[in-house]
């Protein structure tokens, strides 16, 4: 752990923990069962001849078994005024060595930050500093401002990602996620919200709407000219949204959040995630609005809203957690964000009814046996009322309208209820 040292060479070491929490104690706990060798990360490293210790108040010290106090402490390493015979198990490097003085004190906190520590009690998780705050706050309104380059990113991600959901090619997709640049703005409402920002939340909703606008706009411009208008599977996989598509918005909006919270975070992994659950819905709902599809307008737009509601929600609550905003302050905004996504989430809710229900209606089908030389595949629920289940049937000839008949009175009397049955056969030979 403390390397270049030696018991001969007339240095001391000091090293100096500050911990910024409770839980950060905690975790360095944990990772030093298996790792015994590393410092915690808010340790310092000194290595001098000489330390001085002082504070405004006299603080406690043992010397020699006694307790003392001092407003002051000198350490100092005089030569020859302790010999030590070494043994076995101590050994004495007998090099001449220059003595080479270590200050490794980076990641101990200075300035505010050292006395907002020392006049509180160590909080349980990690609490921002004024220092961190006012740096952070300054990008969040730099960010909340609507600049060119946004604008230029949010048309060119859009127009790429309706191409790659015409084209049903989930890689170009993928590509217009990457370009989007939503991230920051969204943060910045987040952090609006929970500090009740008046001026901060204006700016980044008008970013926000601008951006929406501008390439949803570009997107039933392109629907209106593409002579395509059958939905494939890029596009109907969007518009039937549940409780796991919010559930993608709200770590989306955590790792936002903390991306912005931690400099040593790729800022641009978590708008990756954020552009996830954004892009291709906005796409989807101009697509929607130029075919006059209602279907798929409003499924892609619920899911569109929702998500954004939920990352701007989890994106608030952890600013909370870092400390970024007392609750009292904070309150009011996260009641107004909570009430906004529980209202979007009841449809999500019965779409995820809906999906549930649809997998226990396919995995019953599977496990059903009627022949041994009769298989059913691909089996899909394409209506629920009245319950529609299309099914291809592999089998060793041609089957009657009597024996599908028959498979269909099996399948009821499985699922107990009344199904119309879409039969496509394969013949084996």
């Amino acid at each position: 752990m403390l390397q270049s040292s030696f018991v001969n060479d007339g240095m001391m070491h000091a090293i100096l923990v500050s911990p910024r929490s409770v839980s950060g104690l905690m975790l360095f706990a944990i990772r030093s069962c298996w790792d015994e060798k590393r410092l915690p990360p808010y340790a310092g490293h000194i290595k001098t001849d000489k330390l001085i210790l002082s504070c405004d108040e006299a603080f406690e010290f043992s010397e020699d078994g006694h307790s003392l106090s001092s407003k002051s402490l000198d350490l100092i390493v005089r030569k020859k005024h302790l010999k030590i015979i070494p043994g076995e198990h101590l050994n004495v490097d007998e090099r001449v060595n220059e003595p080479q003085e270590i200050f490794r004190t980076q990641s101990l906190p200075t300035g505010e930050t050292a006395k907002e520590l020392a006049s509180s009690a160590l909080p349980f998780i990690l609490h921002a500093s004024t220092e961190e705050f006012r740096d952070l706050f300054q990008v969040l309104r730099d960010n909340a401002r609507p600049k060119a380059s946004f604008l230029v990113l949010m048309v060119l991600s859009t127009i790429l990602a309706t191409f790659g959901l015409f084209a049903n090619s989930t890689p170009v997709v993928i590509g217009a996620m990457i370009l989007a640049p939503l991230m920051s703005p969204i943060i910045s409402l987040s952090m609006a919200t929970l500090r009740q920002d008046r001026q901060l939340i204006i700016d980044s909703v008008y970013t926000i709407l601008a951006g929406l606008g501008f390439a949803f706009a570009c997107a039933v411009l392109i629907t209106l000219v593409t002579p395509l208008n059958a939905p494939n599977s890029e596009i109907m996989s969007r518009t039937s949204p549940n409780l796991l598509d919010l559930g993608i918005a709200v770590f989306s909006g955590v790792a936002g959040a903390y991306a912005h919270a931690r400099e040593e975070v790729a800022k641009t992994l978590a708008g990756v995630a954020i552009a996830v659950a954004l892009v291709p819905p906005l796409a989807v709902a101009g697509i929607g609005l130029g075919w006059l599809n209602g279907t798929v307008f409003f499924g892609a737009g619920l899911l569109l809203m929702t998500n954004l509601a939920g990352m701007v929600l989890a994106g608030a609550i952890t600013f909370l957690f870092l400390g970024y905003s007392p609750f009292r302050l904070a309150k009011q905004g996260l009641i107004i964000a909570s009430i906004s996504v529980l209202l979007l989430s009841v449809p999500l809710g019965l779409g995820f009814y809906r999906m549930v229900f649809e997998d226990n209606i396919i995995e019953a089908v599977e496990s059903y046996e009627f022949d041994e030389n009769i298989t059913i595949k691909d089996i899909d629920v394409t209506q629920f009322n009245p319950l529609t289940i299309s099914v291809r049937i592999i089998a060793d000839h041609n089957l009657s309208t009597d024996e599908i008949d028959e498979i269909k009175e099996s399948l009821e009397k499985k699922l107990g209820r009344i199904i119309v049955l879409e039969v496509t056969v394969t013949v084996k030979r």
